[in-house]
C-alpha cells in the first residue's frame, strides 16, 4: 500500500500517512505577532547578592509576552506550571509539558522591524542599522518564548533556523508593522 504525503498546512500532520511514529504527526505551527521587536541583549550582573537582567529587560518583556500569547492562541498551549513542577490545568510533568519533545525542530523566523523616517521611501531598504538590533538577538528571544510558550520542551532542539529581519511590506514573509511571522515544524534534516 502506497504511502500518500500530507501537504503542509497549518495544523496538518508532518509525516506520510500510516506512519506509526506519533513523533511524525506533530502539527505545523505558522503565526504571526505584533508589536516592537526586541533583541535578547546580553545579560548584565548586578553585583555581589543582586543577581542579573538583560541589558534591554523593559523592551524584552513586553515583546517576548506577545510571542508567548500569540504562540498559545495559535497552539491551544498554556503554561501553568505549579510549584512542584507540575501543571495545575493537565496534571503533565514540565519536561512532558510542550508540543515539541525530542524531536528535530526547524524554525523560520521573519521579524519586521520599524522603518526609521529618514530611511529612503522609494527604493528598498534593508534594516542594517545599530537601532534594528541584530539578527541573532532577535532568534534568542523568539527561542526562549517559544519555550516559555510550551510550544518547545528546551530551544536546544532548533537544529534549523532561518532568521530575516526586514521592513513593513519589503519582502514577501513582511508584515505591514512591526513584529514577526514565526513558523515552526518538525526538522526533516
Amino acid at each position: 500500500m502506497a504511502t500518500a504525503d500530507i501537504a503542509p498546512v497549518l495544523g496538518a500532520p508532518t509525516a506520510p500517512v500510516g506512519a506509526v511514529e506519533p513523533e511524525l504527526l506533530l502539527p505545523e505551527v505558522l503565526f504571526e505577532v505584533y508589536g516592537t521587536p526586541a533583541g535578547q541583549g546580553r545579560v548584565s550582573f548586578l553585583g555581589k547578592g543582586r543577581g542579573a537582567r538583560h541589558s534591554n529587560e523593559t523592551a524584552l518583556k513586553p515583546w517576548r509576552a506577545a510571542i508567548v500569547q500569540a504562540a498559545q492562541k495559535a497552539t491551544a498551549r498554556h503554561t501553568y506550571i505549579d510549584w512542584n513542577s507540575t501543571c495545575a490545568k493537565c496534571q503533565v510533568a514540565e519536561p512532558d509539558h510542550a508540543l515539541y519533545i525530542g524531536v528535530p525542530v526547524a524554525v523560520d523566523l521573519t521579524v519586521t522591524v520599524a522603518k526609521p523616517k529618514s530611511a529612503p521611501k522609494r527604493r528598498r531598504t534593508w534594516p542594517i542599522t545599530r537601532s534594528s538590533t541584530d539578527i541573532d538577538h532577535h532568534a534568542r528571544a523568539c527561542l526562549d518564548a517559544l519555550s516559555k510558550a510550551g510550544i518547545l520542551h528546551d530551544d536546544s532542539m532548533v537544529v534549523e533556523l532561518t532568521a530575516r529581519k526586514v521592513y513593513p511590506g519589503e519582502h514577501r514573509m513582511a508584515l505591514t508593522e512591526p513584529g514577526a511571522v514565526i513558523w515552526i515544524r518538525r526538522s526533516d534534516s
